[in-house]
């Protein structure tokens, strides 16, 4: 991972400042940052900002990638609702390591550097969508932290 060297950047007071980033963490903030070895970017008086927290997703039955789907099975009754889903994943062949790669990695390209996702454990899937997810999480541990939800529907 390279150092980084951020120039003219906002933080919380408002004023010009600099960040300096060092394997991956925040090494310090102030003005005139020692950033030998680092690249240097100048934020040209943006504001930085925290990453993004996803706080409730499913990554496991995410459909991006696939063509819109509207669920309107079963007239508003959730038990015919859940079990059209599971059917639905089953027809599509859902893998959900695939599915919540693509999930987490657009979530994570649009800031968020933690994703909590509320994983299905049924008597359907079994554990194989928090496998995934928990694929997933170990795949992109230096892009963005993954927490899982046990989610029994069952």
């Amino acid at each position: 991972m390279s150092d980084l060297l951020i120039k003219n950047v906002r933080v919380l007071d408002g004023q010009p400042t600099e960040i300096l980033i060092r394997n991956g963490r925040i090494a310090g903030i102030g003005a005139d940052l020692d950033g030998a070895g680092a690249a240097v970017e100048d934020a040209g008086g943006r504001i930085a900002l925290p990453g993004l927290t996803e706080a409730h997703t499913h990554l496991d039955k995410s459909l991006l990638g696939y063509p819109w789907y509207h669920n309107d099975v079963g007239g508003g009754n959730l038990m015919a609702m859940i079990d059209n889903e599971r059917q639905m994943k089953q027809r599509l062949d859902l893998d959900p390591h695939v599915q919540s790669m693509r999930h987490a990695l657009q979530t994570a390209s649009f800031g968020a550097t933690l994703i909590r996702s509320h994983v299905d454990i049924d008597t359907t899937g079994g554990l194989r969508a928090l496998e995934g997810v928990m694929e997933t999480a170990e795949k992109l541990a230096d892009v963005v932290e993954i927490q899982t939800v046990a989610f029994p529907q069952s």
